[in-house]
């Protein structure tokens, strides 16, 4: 039974929330929790939709725990920081991707590490897991998301967040000396907020209110905290009702195609669209709204807007990911 992550389960839509007393930091044990989690969730069909939200009152993840940074910065070993060192660590990361059996074989070497380098191990993984992951997950930030927590929500598809007089959302890594250590995040964040905003938070470390970040374009929406989950569910339902294959395709073709040459952009494109327009679901989808749409004789904007909201809401069509 896990210790610092509760999982809960509404229909199509996992819950993760995360609890670690009394400051709700990143540990490395909440690390083991959820990356165990999230290698479930990515197999199970029977999730659709994965939303991430704080366990424990004003706080989605206040940030990762310092002093086991501290730790594994005492470690010292400069090699991890050299460019064959970092190539052959990006290297393995793509084979575990890649290959269960490769995954494992690490798993078993990082055992024999200390606390601290299995915590930035497992830290890496889940960013990598959330990142890649084919279905819709939505961070649902119900208070402190500074650090890690702000890293962890930038691998989401949606972010919304519970208004609060001391809420606030960030990344002061700089202000110890360090940088986001996130796999990618200060490659991720310009693509969320834009250069000069990514370079404003990453250099100052400010931290913002969550009306700042919504005007930032950091969070998609602020919400009263009581209205947060109730609006976050609601989207989760609807996006569970969805077309898994369409929804994968649809993040592969946006989060690979903005990070790649133009001809590798095209070529996944091409990919991706082929994937969803091939697959039962999409005979099932377009051939639901030809009929829808030939009950009119004539173009009535009333109508066509009532139809696409019921395609929205998962009325008319039951998806099989196939």
């Amino acid at each position: 039974m896990a210790e610092q992550i509760n999982v809960r389960k509404e229909g199509a839509v996992e819950i993760i929330e995360f609890a670690n007393p009394p400051m709700n930091f990143i540990s490395n044990l909440m690390l083991k929790e959820f990356y165990t989690e999230l290698s479930r969730v990515k197999k199970d069909d029977g999730v659709r939709v994965l939303v991430l939200t704080g366990g424990l009152k004003d706080s989605f993840i206040t940030h990762y725990d310092v002093s086991e940074l501290l730790e594994f910065s005492k470690l010292g070993d400069q090699t991890r920081g050299s460019m064959l060192g970092v190539r052959v660590m990006a290297w393995v990361m793509r084979k575990m991707n890649e290959s269960a059996r490769v995954e494992n074989f690490v798993l078993k070497g990082v055992e024999k590490r200390t606390p601290a380098e299995q915590g930035i191990f497992y830290w890496s993984r889940c960013l990598e897991l959330l990142d890649t992951m084919e279905k819709p997950v939505i961070a649902a930030i119900s208070g402190l998301c500074l650090g890690g927590g702000c890293e962890i929500s930038l691998c989401c598809d949606f972010r919304f967040m519970a208004r609060g007089e001391h809420y606030r959302i960030g990344l002061p890594e700089v202000l110890v000396g360090i940088i986001p250590g996130g796999t990618g995040t200060p490659l991720r964040l310009p693509r969320v907020v834009g250069e000069a905003k990514a370079l404003e938070m990453l250099l100052t470390g400010n931290l913002y209110t969550p009306e700042e970040a919504e005007a930032m374009g950091l969070i998609h929406k602020t919400l009263p905290p009581d209205e947060l989950m109730p609006y976050v569910m609601e989207l989760a339902q609807k996006l569970g009702r969805g077309a898994p294959i369409a929804q994968a395709s649809i993040k592969k073709n946006v989060r690979l195609g903005s990070r790649t040459s133009y001809p590798e952009s095209r070529a996944i494109d091409l990919a991706v669209t082929n994937a969803a327009m091939y697959s039962e679901d999409a005979v099932k989808g377009m051939g639901r709204y030809v009929e829808m749409a030939a009950q009119y004789d004539s173009l009535d904007l009333e109508a066509v807007l009532a139809a696409t909201e019921s395609l929205r809401a998962g009325r008319e069509v039951e998806f099989k990911g196939k």
